[in-house]
């Protein structure tokens, strides 16, 4: 009874005491607006609701909960205005009757406002990975390669422009998912604009053939150039830049790229002249550094056996290459109908490169010191016409014919003054010829779902004849001059049939095939007498060297989860020949060829792998070692052989892991390399202050070589920064006999490591720093000296963006080529003002190069024996003013 009676006694004091808040609500045309909601606050915290309600067909009734000292109701409708009530006190008990009228809410007109969200720097689809370039990009970059070397997972090499991805070679660089370019990719990534290109697209598991697609070996990667929207029809760039060199020479960098595309039709062109040292073609006339065409083809083109000048150092052709370049090309891809596509590839290159060149050689041998020295002023005049073309013919669905060919013609002309040890000149004269036509047919056709069949065709003729000219003779007083003259030929066929095939996620192939592989070799060396008549014949060689194969070849890849495993091995019967005419002798060899190889990959996750490989090889020595007299190579050097068929037998054996976490910005790879090579061509060398002759001969010594790698990048999000370390290490075991020495086992080791970072400020300013030391010795066993040299290299820049639409660059170079005489240093600086107009329309540009008036470049290599000191000149300080233009 007594809790019932509180009951009661509450229930009548809260009804007693509460308010009852009550009314319509209506809008201007006295319609009851259907639902509104009341919020019931104090005045003091309008934040803080302390009872709600809702009224139901315009009409409302609520009685409050709560006490309020000062009350506000807060009525909302979609669509309407709020209107807020005020009651300071309310008294208790009473009724507030309320007939509240809301207003329509009144439409207000906004401006357009676009969003622009950054773009995320790259996304992954299935096997591709796509960079956008402008997350990548300064604003200072011309060309896309340059974007390109700042590609997370990516590496290019600086002399060659040879792309590996995550490790690999990339097979080509396509545009818009056309291969245009071929191995000779650095085509288009030298020289399309960078503003063109939207994506660059990494693809894993690529495959031209579109009939081999999931059926060939995974592991082949390429890259592929999407353009920006409006690019696909008709653009290019037009560039011009003129200005003066210190001795008041002009200087010029123009060029023209124009690029074409339609559904049916894709076309490449470009077109470029400069005198800065800058190459804008695949062709490398300076170092000779083998690009991607080039190694993968090296098995079927000549040797020359007179070696070209070469002028390459650490500082890199912008800053030591004289030049005077004129490159075109034009590339284009038309498809006929649904069934025939023809590609061309045209190529002209002329070019006039210059350099004073100075060699000063500390030799120790024998207890026996002495120097020698070369004062060479080079002018090195290549010029070269080369077409390419490939024909494409669907037959069926499942059946695709391919037919290319290639016609090349290069000449290079190299005069070249000599001062020999400060006392003797010479004048020589080198006239090299490249001669090259190669074509290949190739049928392929689909079986299966999941097997394939090629049958190939492959021919080659290759044509490498050499003069060069020497005066006054080096072996006769009497005479003018010295003439070697040499003739290397190399046709080369083969002929094969291939099985590709899958099984669930194994994949398979075998192959058999037959070459023949025929070298004839011509050379004479003389002496001329003023009237241009043989005085004396010094030197012939007369053979010719055949190699005949037959083989079978076959791989077998097994895909166990995470873990691949790959046994491959090639069968071959091989005879070879050589028939020395001068000598009357005949070498003949035949020998049954086993070389098996295994790889293993195991994937930890999508993003990191461990991979392990071995091999077995026996390789027959290159048909530039079965000459047996003397050809003079220069004023000093002369080479022979004691020739030998004996096969050289390798062991590889290599450990790689490799992490590439697009999403942390994390890059970690490390591998060791080790290789064993019994039976290899070793030197015998004769030096004296003025000659220097070399035999080689055939030993089955062991060679030995270990490598070791490492590389490590991170983007630091708190510093803004990217940080990238590069080390690499190779040590090498090796004979040679040194005036008439024993044979000697030699040691050499070289060490290099490089430090990078860059910045990525949301500032006007940012930097970017590579320090580079590098450090080398050679000992031979038994000897109490050691040939060392270690030099440092750092590079840095300053970007600045004053203002949005301009760029200002100061760089800096500082090169130390000896430790142990620290007080010769070189310091080159650059500088550039930039201005980039709206939509990067066009650009105008003023350059300043080396600032500090550097005027020539010293660097030390050593071997076993002897330490080079090399000097050479630099381009000349000048300034660059350039315009481009983008349509």
């Amino acid at each position: 009874m007594k809790f019932i009676f509180f009951c009661v006694l509450f229930c009548l004091c809260s009804k007693f005491y509460s308010q009852n808040i009550s009314g319509t609500i209506s809008d201007n045309n006295n319609h009851r607006i259907a639902n509104a909601t009341l919020l019931f606050k104090e005045a003091t915290n309008l934040n803080s609701i302390k009872e709600f309600n809702m009224s139901r067909n315009g009409i409302f009734s609520f009685s409050l909960k709560k006490e309020y000292q000062s009350l506000v109701i807060e009525v909302r409708s979609n669509g309407y205005t709020t209107q807020s009530i005020s009651l300071e006190k309310p008294i208790p008990a009473k009724s507030y009757v309320f007939n509240l009228v809301l207003e329509k809410n009144k439409n207000i007109v906004l401006k357009e406002v676009v969003i622009v969200a950054k773009k995320k720097p790259f996304e992954v689809v299935e096997d591709t990975v796509k960079y956008n370039v402008g997350a990548y990009s300064n604003g200072t970059e011309r060309k896309i390669e340059e974007i390109i070397k700042k590609l997370p997972g990516i590496e290019v090499d600086s002399k060659s422009g040879q792309i590996k991805y995550k490790g690999k070679s990339v097979e080509t660089v396509t545009l818009e998912g056309d291969n245009l370019f071929g191995s000779n990719y650095t085509l288009g990534t030298k020289n399309i604009n960078v503003d063109m290109v939207d994506q660059v697209q990494a693809v894993d598991n690529y495959s031209e053939n579109p009939l081999l697609k999931g059926i060939e070996q995974d592991g082949k990667v390429s890259l592929n150039l999407k353009l920006k929207k409006g690019k696909v029809s008709f653009s290019g760039d037009l560039s011009y830049g003129g200005g003066l060199f210190e001795g008041g020479k002009a200087v010029h960098q123009d060029n023209v790229t124009v690029l074409g595309i339609t559904k049916k039709f894709k076309s490449f062109g470009t077109l470029n002249y400069n005198n800065i040292g800058v190459n804008s073609s695949p062709f490398d006339y300076v170092g000779f550094n083998l690009n991607a065409e080039d190694l993968k083809e090296s098995n079927v083109t000549g040797k020359k056996i007179i070696s070209e000048s070469q002028f390459s150092n650490v500082l890199g052709t912008t800053r030591t290459n004289v030049n005077n370049q004129l490159f075109g090309n034009y590339s284009s891809i038309f498809k006929i109908g649904k069934k025939w596509s023809v590609k061309t590839n045209l190529y002209y290159l002329q070019d006039k490169i210059f350099a004073n060149n100075y060699f000063e050689n500390q030799y120790q041998i024998n207890n026996q010191n002495f120097s020698t020295s070369d004062n060479t002023l080079i002018t090195k005049r290549p010029k070269q016409y080369r077409a390419d073309v490939e024909l494409k013919y669907t037959m069926s669905k499942t059946s695709l014919l391919e037919y290319n060919f290639r016609i090349k013609d290069e000449r290079i002309g190299t005069p070249t003054q000599i001062l020999q040890n400060n006392a003797n000149k010479y004048s020589s004269f080198l006239d090299s010829r490249d001669l090259l036509y190669r074509q290949n047919l190739l049928w392929t056709k689909k079986i299966s779902d999941k097997k394939v069949v090629q049958m190939n065709l492959f021919h080659s003729s290759n044509n490498l004849p050499q003069k060069l000219s020497i005066s006054p003779s080096l072996f006769d007083g009497a005479a003018r001059n010295d003439v070697q003259e040499s003739a290397f030929k190399k046709n080369y066929l083969e002929v094969s049939a291939k099985l590709l095939g899958a099984v669930n996620k194994n994949k398979y192939n075998f192959k058999i095939g037959a070459l023949l592989d025929s070298n004839p070799f011509r050379s004479n060396l003389y002496s001329q007498d003023n009237g241009g008549s043989i005085a004396a014949s010094i030197s012939d060689n007369n053979f010719d060297y055949t190699k005949k194969a037959v083989y079978q070849n076959g791989e077998y890849n097994f895909r166990i989860g995470k873990f691949s495993l790959s046994p491959s091995y090639s069968l071959q019967f091989q005879s070879q020949n050589v028939d020395n005419h001068v000598e009357n002798k005949k070498i003949v060899q035949e020998n049954f060829i086993f070389e098996p190889r295994l790889n293993a990959l195991y994937r930890f996750s999508n993003i990191s792998f461990l991979n392990a490989n071995a091999s077995y090889s026996q390789n027959s020595n290159g048909e530039q070692f079965f000459f047996t007299n003397q050809i003079l190579i220069n004023n000093r050097s002369s080479i022979s052989n004691r020739p030998s068929s004996n096969l050289q037998k390798s062991q590889n054996w290599g450990l790689y892991y490799n992490i590439n976490d697009l999403f942390n910005q994390f890059e970690l790879s490390a591998g060791l390399n080790y290789r064993l090579n019994k039976g290899s061509f070793f030197s015998n060398s004769t030096i004296t202050q003025n000659a220097i002759q070399v035999e080689y001969f055939f030993l089955p010594q062991a060679n030995k070589q270990l490598g070791a790698d490492f590389m490590v990048a991170k983007y630091i999000s708190f510093l803004e920064s990217t940080f990238k370390l590069k080390s690499n290490f190779t040590s090498s075991t090796y004979s040679n006999i040194v005036n008439d020495s024993e044979l000697r086992t030699n040691r050499s080791q070289f060490f290099q490591t490089q430090f990078l970072w860059k910045t990525a400020f949301d500032l006007p300013i940012n930097f970017e720093n590579e320090y580079s030391w590098r450090y080398s010795n050679s000992k031979s066993q038994g000897l109490p000296q050691t040939f060392a040299n270690s030099a440092m290299q750092e590079e840095f820049r300053i970007i600045v963006k004053p203002l949005k639409r301009w760029n200002y660059i100061l760089s800096a170079d500082y090169y130390i080529p000896d430790f142990s005489n620290k007080h010769k240093d070189f310091l080159f600086l650059d500088s550039s003002l930039e201005y980039v107009a709206k939509k990067n329309k066009w650009r105008a540009s003023f350059k300043m190069t080396n600032i500090a008036n550097e005027k020539n470049f010293e660097q030390i290599q050593t071997n076993d024996f002897s330490t080079t000191i090399f000097r050479s000149n630099l381009l000349p300080r000048y300034f660059l003013v350039n315009w481009s233009w983008n349509f």
